[in-house]
């Protein structure tokens, strides 16, 4: 069975003419990487120098702007995008008090949605206390986003209590 980062990638892999990619959560920078090799230019945000750093350090193409600001600031930076990869939670062997906040993320997501030209994926981590309040919102939000504009889908694993799951949430093209 595929990991949450490998099942996105796969998924990211079906689409076509990714011009403009979001990293809502840069974090160690994996995201964005992966985005800059598939994309002609890719936004990455995070809240912390550190991120930028880590980022900085593994990036091999120069089609990237990492942008030190809230993910839920990324409208003040790009007007549409085609593909974006939000993963939730803390950034790995840094202070994982420093999480995601359901706050910023309701708004990010909300506004992200309406931005997207093609795809949009969420890894939930429900599994420590503000990303399962974050989960609790997400699952209602997407839930009720209407049929007839979005195909929205879930990969988890259903014997493993509170795993990261993903949510991918296509635009349907008119």
């Amino acid at each position: 069975m595929l990991m949450m980062v490998d099942y996105v990638r796969e998924r990211i892999s079906t689409y076509n003419d990714l011009k403009v990619g979001i990293d809502f959560t840069m974090g160690n920078g994996h995201d964005t990487l992966y985005l800059s090799h598939i994309c002609d230019y890719v936004y990455s945000f995070d809240i912390q120098d550190v991120a930028i750093d880590h980022t900085k350090q593994i990036l091999d193409k120069d089609n990237v702007s990492l942008i030190l600001d809230g993910h839920e600031n990324f409208d003040r930076h790009v007007t549409s995008f085609d593909v974006g990869i939000f993963n939730l939670g803390y950034l790995p062997q840094t202070n994982h008090s420093i999480t995601t906040k359901f706050e910023t993320t309701k708004i990010a997501i909300t506004k992200a949605i309406k931005y997207m030209n093609k795809v949009l994926f969420i890894v939930v981590y429900p599994g420590h206390e503000e990303g399962y309040k974050e989960s609790i919102w997400i699952d209602d939000y997407v839930s009720q986003l209407d049929s007839h504009q979005y195909h929205v889908s879930q990969y988890r694993m259903l014997n493993k209590n509170l795993s990261p799951y993903v949510i991918e949430i296509e635009k349907k093209q008119i």
